[in-house]
Protein backbone atom coordinates (compact mmCIF):
# COMPACT_ATOMS: atom_id res chain seq x y z
CA UNK A 1 0.00 0.00 0.00
CA UNK A 2 0.91 3.04 -0.91
CA UNK A 3 1.10 5.32 2.21
CA UNK A 4 1.15 8.93 0.43
CA UNK A 5 -1.08 8.35 -1.63
CA UNK A 6 -3.48 7.35 1.43
CA UNK A 7 -1.95 10.24 3.16
CA UNK A 8 -2.83 12.53 0.44
CA UNK A 9 -6.34 11.23 0.10
CA UNK A 10 -7.86 11.55 3.43
CA UNK A 11 -6.25 15.04 3.61
CA UNK A 12 -8.30 16.01 0.69
CA UNK A 13 -11.88 14.36 2.18
CA UNK A 14 -10.98 16.64 5.26
CA UNK A 15 -10.60 19.43 3.67
CA UNK A 16 -14.16 19.71 1.58
CA UNK A 17 -15.04 22.91 -0.44
CA UNK A 18 -15.06 26.33 0.17
CA UNK A 19 -18.51 27.98 1.49
CA UNK A 20 -20.84 29.77 -0.96
CA UNK A 21 -22.71 32.47 -0.98
CA UNK A 22 -26.14 30.80 -1.15
CA UNK A 23 -24.57 28.84 2.38
CA UNK A 24 -25.46 32.07 4.24
CA UNK A 25 -28.73 32.55 2.40
CA UNK A 26 -30.67 31.10 5.30
CA UNK A 27 -29.07 32.88 8.25
CA UNK A 28 -29.12 36.23 6.27
CA UNK A 29 -33.39 35.54 6.14
CA UNK A 30 -34.23 34.59 9.10
CA UNK A 31 -31.84 37.49 10.91
CA UNK A 32 -33.88 39.65 8.35
CA UNK A 33 -37.54 38.41 8.70
CA UNK A 34 -36.93 38.76 13.25
CA UNK A 35 -35.47 42.26 12.12
CA UNK A 36 -38.82 42.79 9.91
CA UNK A 37 -40.86 41.31 12.93
CA UNK A 38 -39.09 44.21 15.34
CA UNK A 39 -39.68 46.97 13.06
CA UNK A 40 -43.11 46.19 12.82
CA UNK A 41 -43.87 45.50 16.11
CA UNK A 42 -42.15 48.62 17.14
CA UNK A 43 -43.57 50.88 15.06
CA UNK A 44 -46.93 49.41 13.85
CA UNK A 45 -48.57 47.34 16.28
CA UNK A 46 -47.21 48.72 20.06
CA UNK A 47 -48.33 52.29 19.33
CA UNK A 48 -51.57 50.62 18.24
CA UNK A 49 -51.30 48.73 21.43
CA UNK A 50 -51.09 52.08 22.90
CA UNK A 51 -53.56 53.84 21.46
CA UNK A 52 -55.87 51.02 22.72
CA UNK A 53 -54.62 50.78 26.57
CA UNK A 54 -55.29 54.70 26.33
CA UNK A 55 -58.57 54.78 25.09
CA UNK A 56 -59.99 51.87 27.08
CA UNK A 57 -57.96 53.88 30.33
CA UNK A 58 -60.11 56.92 29.36
CA UNK A 59 -62.88 54.63 28.82
CA UNK A 60 -62.52 53.42 32.58
CA UNK A 61 -62.06 57.06 33.58
CA UNK A 62 -65.34 58.42 31.94
CA UNK A 63 -67.11 55.40 33.27
CA UNK A 64 -65.88 56.65 37.15
CA UNK A 65 -67.08 60.37 36.44
CA UNK A 66 -70.61 59.34 34.71
CA UNK A 67 -71.04 57.09 37.98
CA UNK A 68 -69.82 60.07 40.31
CA UNK A 69 -72.07 62.53 37.96
CA UNK A 70 -74.94 59.71 38.63
CA UNK A 71 -74.06 59.85 42.37
CA UNK A 72 -74.75 64.13 42.38
CA UNK A 73 -78.04 63.51 40.40
CA UNK A 74 -79.28 61.56 42.65
CA UNK A 75 -77.93 63.72 45.51
CA UNK A 76 -79.71 66.75 43.64
CA UNK A 77 -82.85 64.86 43.03
CA UNK A 78 -83.70 64.36 46.49
CA UNK A 79 -83.03 67.84 47.32
CA UNK A 80 -84.96 69.23 44.61
CA UNK A 81 -87.91 66.74 45.78
CA UNK A 82 -87.25 67.97 49.73
CA UNK A 83 -87.58 71.07 48.08
CA UNK A 84 -90.87 70.75 46.55
CA UNK A 85 -92.09 69.17 49.50
CA UNK A 86 -91.17 72.04 51.81
CA UNK A 87 -92.40 74.37 49.04
CA UNK A 88 -95.95 72.61 48.86
CA UNK A 89 -95.93 72.70 52.59
CA UNK A 90 -95.54 76.63 52.60
CA UNK A 91 -97.97 76.78 49.57
CA UNK A 92 -100.72 75.45 51.69
CA UNK A 93 -100.40 77.98 54.16
CA UNK A 94 -101.67 80.34 52.13
CA UNK A 95 -105.24 80.68 51.18
CA UNK A 96 -107.36 81.80 47.83
CA UNK A 97 -110.11 84.15 47.75
CA UNK A 98 -112.39 80.75 47.46
CA UNK A 99 -110.36 79.53 50.98
CA UNK A 100 -111.84 83.14 52.63
CA UNK A 101 -115.79 82.55 51.50
CA UNK A 102 -115.18 79.02 53.16
CA UNK A 103 -113.70 80.21 56.40
CA UNK A 104 -116.87 82.77 56.15
CA UNK A 105 -118.76 79.27 55.80
CA UNK A 106 -116.45 77.43 58.75
CA UNK A 107 -117.34 80.29 61.31
CA UNK A 108 -121.44 80.45 60.23
CA UNK A 109 -121.65 76.38 60.43
CA UNK A 110 -119.57 75.83 63.21
CA UNK A 111 -121.44 78.60 65.34
CA UNK A 112 -124.81 77.36 64.75
CA UNK A 113 -123.92 73.73 64.93
CA UNK A 114 -122.31 74.71 68.69
CA UNK A 115 -125.19 76.94 69.35
CA UNK A 116 -124.02 80.26 69.37
CA UNK A 117 -124.62 83.84 67.59
CA UNK A 118 -123.04 85.56 65.13
CA UNK A 119 -122.85 89.28 65.74
CA UNK A 120 -120.39 90.73 63.73
CA UNK A 121 -118.15 88.64 60.77
CA UNK A 122 -116.48 91.09 58.15
CA UNK A 123 -113.42 91.25 56.03
CA UNK A 124 -110.91 93.73 57.11
CA UNK A 125 -108.28 95.58 54.89
CA UNK A 126 -105.37 93.67 53.52
CA UNK A 127 -101.56 94.57 54.76
CA UNK A 128 -98.95 94.32 52.33
CA UNK A 129 -95.78 92.65 53.93
CA UNK A 130 -92.72 93.76 51.81
CA UNK A 131 -89.16 92.65 52.27
CA UNK A 132 -87.22 93.05 55.38
CA UNK A 133 -83.85 93.24 54.28
CA UNK A 134 -84.05 96.92 53.42
CA UNK A 135 -81.26 99.24 54.23
CA UNK A 136 -81.11 102.60 55.63
CA UNK A 137 -82.85 105.74 53.73
CA UNK A 138 -84.83 102.93 51.25
CA UNK A 139 -88.39 103.36 50.48
CA UNK A 140 -90.41 100.17 51.97
CA UNK A 141 -93.03 101.04 49.52
CA UNK A 142 -90.90 100.30 46.84
CA UNK A 143 -89.95 96.73 47.78
CA UNK A 144 -91.64 93.87 46.33
CA UNK A 145 -94.69 92.38 48.26
CA UNK A 146 -93.87 89.09 50.16
CA UNK A 147 -97.59 88.43 50.63
CA UNK A 148 -100.63 89.91 51.92
CA UNK A 149 -102.32 89.50 55.40
CA UNK A 150 -106.01 89.26 55.00
CA UNK A 151 -107.94 90.24 58.20
CA UNK A 152 -110.92 88.88 59.63
CA UNK A 153 -113.14 89.87 62.39
CA UNK A 154 -116.42 88.49 64.19
CA UNK A 155 -118.04 89.01 67.47
CA UNK A 156 -119.44 85.45 68.73
CA UNK A 157 -122.45 84.90 71.24
CA UNK A 158 -122.96 81.77 73.34
CA UNK A 159 -121.76 79.74 75.88
CA UNK A 160 -118.01 80.02 76.90
CA UNK A 161 -117.12 75.56 75.91
CA UNK A 162 -118.96 76.08 72.87
CA UNK A 163 -116.74 79.20 71.66
CA UNK A 164 -113.83 77.19 72.90
CA UNK A 165 -115.51 74.57 70.10
CA UNK A 166 -115.92 76.72 67.12
CA UNK A 167 -112.32 78.33 68.16
CA UNK A 168 -110.78 74.85 67.83
CA UNK A 169 -112.17 74.23 64.51
CA UNK A 170 -110.59 77.30 63.09
CA UNK A 171 -107.43 76.57 64.52
CA UNK A 172 -107.30 72.79 62.82
CA UNK A 173 -107.72 74.24 59.53
CA UNK A 174 -103.97 73.25 57.37
CA UNK A 175 -104.07 77.16 57.32
CA UNK A 176 -101.65 80.18 59.05
CA UNK A 177 -104.10 81.84 60.89
CA UNK A 178 -103.35 83.98 63.46
CA UNK A 179 -105.47 85.21 66.64
CA UNK A 180 -104.10 88.70 66.36
CA UNK A 181 -106.97 90.01 69.23
CA UNK A 182 -109.20 88.03 71.18
CA UNK A 183 -111.68 89.83 73.85
CA UNK A 184 -113.92 87.64 75.73
CA UNK A 185 -116.85 89.54 78.05
CA UNK A 186 -119.12 88.07 80.87
CA UNK A 187 -122.88 88.90 79.99
CA UNK A 188 -125.21 89.06 82.82
CA UNK A 189 -126.67 85.74 81.52
CA UNK A 190 -123.36 83.83 82.03
CA UNK A 191 -122.69 83.70 78.39
CA UNK A 192 -119.57 85.22 76.52
CA UNK A 193 -119.55 87.71 73.90
CA UNK A 194 -115.71 87.05 71.77
CA UNK A 195 -114.77 89.91 69.97
CA UNK A 196 -111.90 88.27 67.80
CA UNK A 197 -109.76 89.49 64.62
CA UNK A 198 -108.11 86.70 63.10
CA UNK A 199 -105.37 87.37 60.11
CA UNK A 200 -104.28 84.72 57.36
CA UNK A 201 -101.93 85.20 53.93
CA UNK A 202 -102.29 85.75 50.63
CA UNK A 203 -99.77 85.05 48.47
CA UNK A 204 -99.44 88.63 45.75
CA UNK A 205 -100.54 87.94 42.25
CA UNK A 206 -97.13 88.40 39.91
Amino acid sequence: MDLKSLFSRNKGETSGEPKKIKDFLGPIITISIACIFLLVYFFLFKPLLKKQENLIAEKYSMLEDIDAMNGEIDTLITEVEELELEREKKFKLFVSEKEVEELYQLISFSAIRNQLKVKKLIRGEEEAVRGSAAGAGVDVSTLPVDYYKIFVEYDIEGKFPNYLKLKEEIAELDKLIVFEKEEVKTTKSRTVIASVKISLVRMPTR
